[in-house]
């Protein structure tokens, strides 16, 4: 089987079986588990605290291991996070499911993308990593269709379980048919894993340090982890707050809003990939330039019509945001120390939400949902400045 094709199915049938559980889990917490408002914050706390202590220790993993293994342990850990949460609802159950979520989720993080930019030899990168983008896309719309067909014949809590099963499922798979051809061990036989992995801690550090855009990205990610857990987190409260919607309405538009902003995102990224060949950064500063004036508009706005469109513009803005700077960093990088270095970011985004999240909830709290909104769009002009410094080299 091609390598891209491979790649293309791992991502989109995992992002299928992921979408499953996004879709329903808020009102599986709510009405099944019975959690409150704290506790469900807490979750997202939870989950990106595990990812901020575990994202460079599962690089260094996958560098020193392989990535092949590292994908499958990370697929293994997710199924099994959605298994557990959906076996026994209550908040514990489910906080610890939170907790090894976000675990397996850094096992994969660096580590899908450090594959396969190693088996392609970056040749067709970009366009790969786009396109792979443009499938978890369908696999993620599909995975709304399938979930609220799901929970209409059976019950919320089985589509839970049974997107947790084809996780683990998919990690057997993958351990058969995923290849690894290219794979360059950063380990040493006359040093320890520990050394090992300061050392390859280290040589990352340094490579960021002394790479104009590497720095320049990091600062980026941090900044757009700082945005981007508030508004994930007040969104929804703004719709059904701000709008009156009772909960029948809710889950109906709900699906429409994340059905259509799926299928706007693999049209704008099909453009993206036709017609954005090189100057990556002045590209994302007029999307983020973009993206702020949406949030600022959508904070405010008093229709809920404008304040759909403007929903669905945000996130497609911000899904071609990632496989941009994805392609950017990895154009910068070798082959050794990839996912450790790819990793450290991962990190800098979740220590940007773990900070942002209570933040723009505290403010939120003090004054509106749309207050916590607008100070999530003030949080990315930041980035505005550093991909502006960019622009002449990225």
């Amino acid at each position: 089987m091609n390598i891209k094709t491979v790649y293309y199915l791992l991502t989109s049938s995992r992002s299928f079986c992921i979408q499953i559980v996004f879709t329903l889990n808020a009102i599986y917490y709510v009405s099944q588990a019975g959690l409150n408002p704290l506790q469900l914050v807490l979750l997202g706390t939870v989950m990106e605290l595990a990812i901020l202590f575990f994202e460079i220790p599962t690089g260094l993993v996958a560098d020193i291991f392989g990535r092949k293994k590292s994908i499958i342990i990370g697929t293994f850990i997710i199924g099994s996070a959605h298994l557990l949460e959906g076996s026994i609802p209550s908040f514990w159950a489910i906080a610890i499911g939170a907790a090894l979520w976000g675990i397996g989720w850094t096992f994969i993080s660096g580590a899908e993308t450090a594959w396969i930019a190693d088996e392609l030899e970056n040749k067709e990168l970009d366009t790969t990593l786009l396109n792979g983008a443009k499938f978890s896309s369908l696999g993620s719309f599909l995975g709304i269709i399938v979930s609220v067909l799901i929970g209409i014949i059976f019950t919320v809590q089985i589509a839970i379980l049974l997107a947790g099963g084809f996780l683990i499922l998919i990690a057997i798979i993958s351990s058969k048919v995923i290849p690894e051809t290219k794979f360059i061990s950063i380990a040493r036989d006359d040093t320890s894993s520990i050394k090992q992995m300061k050392g390859a801690l280290k040589e990352s550090l340094s490579l960021i340090k002394g790479n104009t855009i590497l720095l320049g990205l990091a600062a980026i990610t941090l900044f757009t982890g700082l945005a981007s857990e508030g508004f994930d987190r007040l969104w929804g409260a703004h719709f059904i707050e701000g709008f009156q919607m009772n909960e029948e309405d809710a889950v109906n538009w709900f699906g429409a809003f994340y059905a259509i902003a799926f299928l706007l995102n693999i049209c704008l990224l099909k453009i993206v990939e036709t017609y954005v060949k090189e100057r990556f950064a002045i590209v994302l500063v007029l999307l983020n330039s973009l993206l702020v004036v949406a949030m600022i508009y959508f904070a405010i706005a008093e229709q809920f019509v404008i304040a759909a469109i403007l929903y669905w513009g945000i996130a497609s803005l911000r899904a071609v945001n990632y496989p941009l700077v994805n392609v950017m960093t990895n154009k910068q990088l070798h082959s050794q120390g990839r996912a450790t270095t790819l990793s450290m970011y991962g990190q800098l985004d979740a220590f940007g939400q773990v900070a942002g999240g209570p933040l723009v909830g505290v403010i939120a709290l003090y004054t509106s949902v749309q207050g916590g909104i607008f100070t999530s769009a003030l949080l990315i002009i930041p980035t505005l400045y550093f991909l502006w410094k960019l622009r002449k080299i990225a």
